[in-house]
């Protein structure tokens, strides 16, 4: 019951401000990844940056990110800043 009632409540919080998602990652940081093929995220992300096909990715529901290698795989996702970080260290 207390575990139905917990989630009724994250569900609500994140209905009412979706971008909470993305700023708790920004607030983590870079997260733990498994490399995951993507459709290349042409709905619900917006691309920040692109270099030689390696894309920096923001999800425009909860504002998290994500570095794409040319191939459509997720190599990393996690907060912005941390992002940023990450997807620099390829140029």
């Amino acid at each position: 019951m207390i575990t139905t009632v917990l989630a009724i409540k994250v569900l609500t919080r994140i209905a009412e401000d979706p971008q909470c998602i993305g700023r708790l990652v920004e607030q983590l940081g870079g997260m733990p990844n498994i490399p995951t093929p993507t459709m290349g995220g042409h709905i619900f992300w917006t691309n920040i940056a692109n270099v030689k096909g390696w894309r920096l990715q923001q999800n425009i529901i909860f504002g998290n990110c994500r570095i794409i290698d040319p191939n459509n795989v997720r190599r990393a996702w996690g907060g912005e800043t941390a992002m940023i970080k990450a997807f620099k260290s390829l140029e």
